[in-house]
């Protein structure tokens, strides 16, 4: 068993006993906010739409929620690592508008390696740093975020433990919310189903579309973050079959989940391009005493002498590769015609004097190009 499985079925489990042993003794009465965490992390980040809730669904949830999150800070270490608090809580700030319903949601980041994030129900979102740190860009960030803010805003965790025990979520509800001797059990269940996202893939689908639409409403981050963060977790798949990846658990449900978002993207008539959100294909100059160069990913393309003819051809060819030169680019599509080398119908460069031949720059573009791609070997480019 791998350390990320290990932890989190031992939260489970000890979520069960410590919620189980609560039955046995009064609840304490709530206790005031406080500024910072037992484990001394800084205060977790809250998106507040107003100090009264109108909704008394959304109380009772809450309540819920702050139930298992007592249990979960008490075992699980949270992170004092305010730059990241800060950039989570920039891009749920982004996407929160685009919700169905205003949710106070609050930010926590937990310090382990498991490659996973949740949200439990009310609206307090766990990441932890280990998915931090595989996902690079704020795009994937914004496509998990929106993934687990849409499990919230739709109750997923609470649907699935009413459905699995015959009952109404009103109904549901009023047992957490008891103290009856069935509440501890029944709020370790729900817990259970955040922390490892053993959602139904109707519930997994639903939560890609709805975070997919926050996405692109949102106009901040790229909607393929969506498509290169599944494809992301099915590439580490394939490197370690036995790992659980929380958010992304198996590949077969990964890979329908996939071409559903695809097939969304295609009927909006957005583009894929892959690039952006995993942070590839970057374009820069490399220089020496003599010699200038256009690099992509740090890889030496196009250059020559050190001229100013030689940096305005760098500089529009820089331009032209920002723009066209993507992941999903057909070999066919980097062409020479005539003394020009283009990208697909685009201009990209002519003969300079003093610079490298375009044949040498087409074929260092290629390899360019097929480094980037074997970076994410699960996805498919030309389809």
């Amino acid at each position: 068993m791998t350390r990320s499985r290990a932890l989190k079925r031992g939260l489970c489990r000890l979520l069960l006993l410590v919620l189980a042993l609560e039955a046995l003794v009064p609840a304490p009465a709530p206790a005031a906010a406080k500024p910072r965490s037992k484990s001394g992390a800084a205060a977790p980040q809250t998106v507040a739409s107003g100090d009264i809730f109108d909704d008394p669904d959304l109380e009772k949830e809450r309540a819920i929620g702050r139930r298992a999150l007592e249990q979960i800070e008490r075992q699980w270490p949270l992170e004092s690592n305010p730059a990241a608090i800060a950039r989570l809580t920039m891009i749920l700030n982004r996407l929160e508008p685009h919700m169905q319903r205003r949710i106070p949601y609050e930010i926590r980041l937990v310090k382990t390696e498991a490659l996973n994030a949740f949200c439990l129900p009310g609206g307090f979102i766990f990441f932890t740093s280990g998915l931090l740190d595989l996902l690079k860009t704020d795009s994937e960030i914004a496509a998990v975020m929106a993934h687990e803010m849409s499990h919230a805003d739709r109750k997923h965790s609470l649907r699935m433990a009413a459905e699995a025990n015959k009952v109404s979520i009103a109904a549901l509800a009023v047992m957490l919310l008891s103290g009856g001797a069935g509440a501890p059990i029944l709020l370790a269940q729900v817990a259970q189903l955040a922390i490892t996202n053993a959602y139904s893939i109707e519930l997994e689908t639903e939560a890609d579309r709805l975070g997919l639409e926050a996405l692109i409403a949102s106009d901040y981050y790229s909607p393929t973050g969506m498509v290169t963060l599944i494809e992301k977790f099915m590439d580490q798949d394939l490197r370690q079959p036995i790992r659980d990846y929380g958010i992304y658990m198996d590949h077969p449900t990964s890979r329908r989940r996939l071409e559903a978002v695809l097939k969304t993207l295609r009927e909006r008539g957005i583009p894929v391009r892959r690039k952006y959100p995993l942070g590839l294909l970057r374009t820069g100059f490399q220089e020496t005493k003599d010699r200038i160069d256009l690099t992509v990913d740090g890889l030496p393309v196009w250059g020559g002498k050190k001229t100013l003819a030689a940096r305005e051809a760098l500089t529009k060819a820089r331009e032209a590769l920002d723009a066209d030169l993507q992941l999903e680019l057909a070999p066919y599509d980097l062409h020479l015609v005539g003394d020009a080398l283009y990208v697909g119908n685009h201009l990209l460069a002519r003969p300079t004097e003093g610079m490298d031949g375009l044949d040498g720059f087409r074929e260092k573009l290629l390899v360019a190009l097929n480094a980037a791609r074997r970076k994410s070997p699960s996805a498919k480019y030309f389809q």
